[in-house]
C-alpha cells in the first residue's frame, strides 16, 4: 500500500511540476468520497450524482472521489464491488479492462500486507503490516506481462480505452482494470454500490470454473511428473 501523508494543496501542486526532484509519486486519491468531504468546496462545480445512472441503478452513489496526480502513478490491476462512472476533467486516463469471462487468466492471490515508508535518505522501504494479515493482489502488469511466469495471461482478451477531457466510462462492478494517466490528469468517479444479483453469481461462476481448471491442470502436471519418474 502507498504511504499516506497530509499536505497543503499548493505544496502538492508544486510536486507535480515536471522538474520536481522528489522520489515519491504523488497522487491525490482516497476512495472515501473525498470530494464530498475533504474537497467539498469544489462540489458547487460538479454534479453530486449522475442522473441517468442514479435512475438506472435506483440509488445515489456511495462515494464521489477526486483524482489528481503524477504521470508515473499507476493503479495496478484490481476489481471493485461498485458500479463505477469515471469522468475525466483534464488530461487523459488509459484503462486496460478485463471482463469476468477472463478470470481464469488473471493471476489473483493473497499476499502479506505492507506499506511504503520514506526513510531519511529519501528512499522508500517496504514495511510489513502483520496486523492486517494478507491482501488480495494481482501480480501481472498487463502492459508488459511476464508470460514465462504467467503464460495463461497471454490468452486474456483485454479491452483498452483512453478517456480524454469530457469523456465518461461506465466500468461495471467486478471487472478487472489497470489504469495509468497523463501528467496532472484530473478526474472524478462516482461509485454506486453493486447488487449481489445474477451478475455477482455469474462472476462467482467464472471464478469457480477457473479454480476447477487450475486444479485439473495441476493434477495433469503432477501425473506427468510421476510417470516420467
Amino acid at each position: 500500500m502507498p504511504e499516506e501523508r497530509q499536505m497543503k494543496m499548493d505544496d502538492f501542486l508544486d510536486t507535480l511540476s515536471e522538474d520536481s526532484s522528489s522520489n515519491g509519486v504523488f497522487y491525490l486519491q482516497k476512495q472515501n468520497s473525498n470530494l464530498t468531504t475533504e474537497l467539498s468546496c469544489l462540489m458547487p462545480d460538479v454534479d453530486d450524482h449522475i442522473s441517468w445512472a442514479t435512475e438506472a441503478l435506483g440509488k445515489l452513489p456511495d462515494a464521489v472521489n477526486f483524482w489528481l496526480g503524477d504521470k508515473r502513478a499507476v493503479t495496478s490491476m484490481h476489481k471493485d464491488h461498485y458500479e463505477n462512472l469515471y469522468c475525466v476533467i483534464s488530461g487523459e486516463k488509459h484503462f486496460t479492462l478485463l471482463p469476468p469471462t477472463e478470470t481464469y487468466f488473471v493471476p489473483y492471490g493473497d499476499f502479506p500486507a505492507a506499506v511504503y515508508k520514506e526513510n531519511s535518505k529519501g528512499e522508500f522501504d517496504i514495511v510489513p503490516q502483520p496486523d492486517i494479515g494478507t491482501v488480495p493482489w494481482i501480480t501481472v502488469d498487463p502492459l508488459s506481462p511476464n508470460l514465462k511466469k504467467y503464460p495463461e495471461f497471454g490468452q486474456a482478451r483485454a479491452i483498452n480505452c483512453t478517456l480524454k477531457a469530457g469523456d465518461m466510462l461506465y466500468l461495471p462492478s467486478l471487472w478487472f482494470h489497470h489504469v495509468h494517466q497523463s501528467h496532472g490528469c484530473i478526474a472524478l468517479n462516482y461509485w454506486y454500490d453493486m447488487e449481489f444479483d445474477i451478475k455477482y453469481n455469474y462472476f462467482k461462476f467464472t471464478e469457480s470454473i477457473g479454480d476447477i481448471c487450475r486444479y485439473h491442470k495441476k493434477a495433469k502436471e503432477k501425473m506427468k511428473k510421476t510417470e516420467s519418474s
